[in-house]
């Protein structure tokens, strides 16, 4: 009885270690796909890199995620916005650190303005229930109900 007890003592610490390092430790990124254009910003100091990612075979879908190059922090790379891709899709640069997303299909609108460094949009959520995410961006998703002004 009291290997028993030891042994489900054991296995709940795993468990909960495990979940504690998902939450703590995961990274809002993306990486494979097919890069389709890159837009620099007015001053230099970043660039936007659009990926496609198809799933699904011939009843998939599109992802399309936006990843952002930092010149002045010896071009790191982070992924501010990630969703299903829509019929109508641009990237623009409204300042030297806002980018304006534009994903919408009729009633559909994904569209946004991030900040960078500031925000990240996640269609599903996922990065913004994770503890890292949430301290370090503001996060919105398609749900969320103080997605900031579209232009």
């Amino acid at each position: 009885m009291k290997n028993l007890l030891v042994v489900i003592s054991a296995l709940v610490i795993c468990i909960f270690s495990f979940l504690v390092y998902k939450n703590l430790s995961y990274e809002f990124e993306f990486e494979k796909g097919i890069k389709d254009k890159e837009l620099v910003s007015p001053s230099g100091d970043y660039t936007a890199q659009v990926y496609y990612h198809y799933y699904g075979g011939a009843a998939g879908g599109v992802n399309v995620y936006v990843n952002i190059i930092s010149h002045t922090e010896n071009n790191a790379e982070s992924t501010v916005y990630y969703s299903d891709a829509k019929s109508d899709f641009h990237i623009d640069w409204t300042e030297n650190n806002k980018l304006y997303v534009k994903n919408a299909s009729g009633a559909e609108d994904r569209s946004i303005t991030l900040a960078i460094g500031k925000d990240i949009y996640d269609e599903t959520g996922n990065a913004c229930s994770k503890y890292k995410i949430s301290k370090k961006y503001s996060c919105y998703s398609k749900k969320s109900k103080n997605i900031p002004m579209v232009n």
